[in-house]
């Protein structure tokens, strides 16, 4: 059986890998090259958590930033985060911030400072970047197997 053109086509990026954290900025943070490509997804997936996490601080929402340079000057891509921070209550849980790479975006994107609070153990989180023009996308988020879907 011959692949979809998703899986054609698409590059996936390890942003924010397996981690154990509390208390403290996730230690890796790695940008995504778009360059030559139309759509990009944040997948967000949580494992157990015991305390929410958030970019910056614990209490603002995971959001994505943007710079020219892979290393340098980042700012953040307007509407590209969830509706709030991923609480303590939501282990096992995926998410996705959608951006569409043929408006006007920087070259390099990356999650902006995913932070974890102060919890009782280590929280647990992983962001793959997916990269491709996939045929269909599922009309709604519950439809794609995700808790939430944003598309910027």
């Amino acid at each position: 059986m011959k692949p979809t053109n998703f899986f054609e086509e698409a590059k996936f990026i390890s942003c924010v890998p397996p981690e154990a954290q509390d208390n403290d900025d996730f230690v890796v943070n790695n940008a995504v090259d778009t360059l030559g490509l139309k759509e990009l997804g944040f997948l967000v997936a949580t494992g157990d958590l015991n305390a929410a996490i958030g970019s910056v601080a614990e209490a603002s929402a995971i959001c994505i930033e943007q710079s020219d340079e892979a290393d340098d000057n980042y700012s953040d891509v307007t509407d590209a985060e969830l509706s709030g921070p991923i609480a303590d209550t939501e282990s096992g849980k995926l998410y996705l911030i959608g951006v569409d790479l043929a408006k006007t975006h920087k070259r390099f994107m990356r999650v902006k400072s995913p932070h974890v609070g102060d919890g009782s153990a280590s929280n647990s989180l992983l962001f793959i970047g997916a990269l491709a023009v996939p045929d269909q996308t599922p009309l709604v988020a519950a439809d794609a197997g995700l808790e939430e879907r944003v598309l910027v």
